[in-house]
């Protein structure tokens, strides 16, 4: 069985280029996210990695105003969003930092990264203009 830290390097190299890798089903061509042994629409173990577009609508997002972890020291609050993709899956990510206002659910996000302060790169959306 494959390390889980292995499987998801495809993700996380394409982060450092500034891309969003998904899953997808070479049998039925359904995206996964998060990481999948199988396809959840088929059920074929034929997954291949592919580049999402970026860009989705807003489903839901809400304040953090409170968090125990060092890397959000200084930084709250932040607003998190749940996002539904182009390609059909959900992912949570945070808002850009210096977007004035959360977007409302159904609006347009386009993605882009930022990087934690030990350098791992992060997805984070913006109001699409």
């Amino acid at each position: 069985m494959m390390d889980p830290a292995e499987k998801a390097k495809p993700y996380f190299e394409a982060a450092a280029r500034g891309a969003l890798a998904l899953q997808r089903c070479a049998a039925c061509r359904t995206h996964a996210f998060p990481l999948r042994s199988r396809c959840a629409a088929c059920g074929s173990t034929a997954l291949e990695w592919s580049e999402s577009a970026g860009a989705g609508r807003v489903f839901a997002h809400g304040k953090l105003s409170r968090s125990s972890l060092p890397e959000l020291e200084g930084k709250l609050p932040v607003t998190l969003l749940l996002v539904d993709l182009d390609e059909g899956v959900r992912i949570p990510a945070r808002l850009a930092a210096g977007e004035s206002r959360a977007p409302r659910a159904g609006e347009r996000v386009t993605l882009s990264f930022e990087h934690a302060a030990d350098g791992t790169p992060l997805p984070v959306f913006h109001a699409a203009r």
